[in-house]
């Protein structure tokens, strides 16, 4: 028994909750308990973790889990120097405080893990992909698959397809060439049912290299507040798309382009705090250095031609280059100022026919939104009534800058894996690597500490 009250009370001592001396209550701890937080511990890798990084019954370790599963490790986060969310407030501490001295510490996972079902559903689809690798994994698939209307081909796509798709996996008749389609629609192709290179392909991505892919998204939600804003955008960079939430209910999805991979979207949470309408660009130094400057030195009408003035500096000067709004302004007819370290927004954009292309990671950065209009009239009076004023403004041809009627929190985030209306994971190429870095952290766990350091405050 004097070994049970050292771990219990090591355990809030290391959490800070204590110090050194021994409350009472805390001597009528069992053994039990201690067999609990062990138990506990060895599943850590239930929720993503590594549990060789934690001691059983030990009170540094369970406070170290604590953290990790609750709010995520912080050299994790920061990895990337391009993730500026808010500092979670969740008390992860005094969740753990309380379930040892009730002696439940087996209900930790429970209490605190995400309460999104999004991560709900990745730590299912986690251990159920895991069981795959570990059973050998699904059959690889050669070209010869593409004539998959033939045997064997056919008993081949079928077999590979049945452990993703439970209509395939339920009826043996199944279509193959539906089945195809929904895979594609889950992987982000080209949804025409045709085995082609890039079906292959993801066709052939190992069970065990989905479940890293799990893995690191699981870890990205717990970078999150524990409670979203009922009325919020979204964006995902991975899959270039956006939706708008009101009231908890998604009532506005839309294709965006978003960075490319040498100029990646950042991770951020930034507000919404007003639209301009006809605006002029004023060109980051970075792009008018790297993309202007040169045209420039070999056409002096360059500026002229495409409706550019320099605000200041000596000619050639890229510091102080905008263009005037107008039918070739990048930015379109309408932005959203989000004020942010990143200087990343919303906007419309005169190249419309790229939100046609499957892949639309193009842009220096910043997210351009197939359905403006619609967002922008949601984002003034949450409905489609302010479209009108919107268009009258934008005909008038002066810029004008629309109030909105509250700040509107804007996510900027990362999903290369995610759960689908239909319950099935989709998956997402890691065109930023931010998957591949996280992973290869993982694998050195000594830079992984379980520490809070303040995180970055800006949004």
């Amino acid at each position: 028994m004097p070994q049970v009250k050292q771990v219990a009370l090591a355990v809030l001592v290391a959490l800070g909750l204590i110090t050194s001396a021994r409350p009472a209550a805390l001597m009528d701890l069992d053994a039990d308990t201690a067999h609990q937080v062990a138990a506990l511990l060895k599943r850590a890798g239930d929720d993503g973790l590594d549990a060789g990084q934690y001691r059983a019954a030990d009170g540094a370790a369970l406070a170290a889990f604590a953290r990790d599963v609750a709010l995520g490790r912080p050299k994790l986060r920061s990895l990337d120097s391009d993730v500026a969310l808010p500092a979670p407030s969740f008390d992860a501490e005094a969740v753990v405080a309380k379930a040892v001295a009730e002696g439940k510490p087996a209900r930790l996972p429970e209490l605190l893990a995400l309460p999104y079902p999004q991560y709900v559903a990745l730590k299912k689809a986690l251990a159920r992909y895991r069981a795959i690798a570990d059973a050998g994994g699904w059959p690889e698939l050669t070209a010869a698959a593409r004539n998959y209307a033939a045997e064997p081909q056919a008993t081949l796509l079928r077999k590979r397809l049945s452990y993703e798709d439970g209509q395939v996996a339920a009826d043996v008749n199944a279509d193959l060439t539906d089945a195809l389609k929904r895979f594609q629609l889950h992987h982000g192709l080209v949804v025409d049912g045709i085995l082609g290179r890039a079906t292959l392909a993801e066709l052939n991505v190992p069970a065990a290299a989905r479940a890293g892919t799990i893995l690191a998204n699981m870890e990205r939600w717990r970078w999150l507040p524990r409670a979203l804003e009922p009325d919020r955008i979204v964006i995902n960079a991975a899959s270039a798309e956006l939706v708008l939430v009101l009231d908890n209910h998604v009532v506005l999805a839309s294709r965006v382009i978003v960075g490319r991979p040498r100029d990646p979207t950042p991770i951020l949470r930034a507000e919404g705090a007003s639209l301009t309408v006809n605006p002029p660009w004023n060109v980051p130094t970075s792009i008018a250095a790297r993309e202007i400057l040169p045209k420039l030195k070999r056409d002096r009408s360059w500026l002229a031609r495409n409706d550019m003035v320099l605000l200041n500096g000596p000619p050639g000067d890229p510091a102080g280059l905008r263009q005037h709004p107008g039918p070739e302004n990048p930015l379109g007819r309408v932005k959203m100022e989000l004020p942010n370290r990143f200087d990343v927004y919303l906007h419309d954009t005169p190249g419309r026919a790229a939100f046609a292309r499957q892949d639309r990671h193009l842009s220096h950065g910043c997210v351009r939104v197939e359905q403006i209009l619609p967002l922008a009239s949601y984002a003034i009076s949450s409905d489609l009534a302010s479209i009108e004023t919107i268009v009258a403004a934008i005909d008038a041809g002066e810029t004008a800058h629309l109030p909105l009627h509250r700040m509107l929190p804007v996510y900027f985030l990362y999903w290369t894996a995610f759960s689908d209306p239909d319950g099935a994971i989709s998956f997402r190429p890691d065109v930023y690597g931010r998957d591949a870095r996280l992973l290869a952290a993982l694998r050195r766990p000594t830079q992984i500490a379980a520490e809070i350091p303040e995180l970055c405050p800006k949004g």
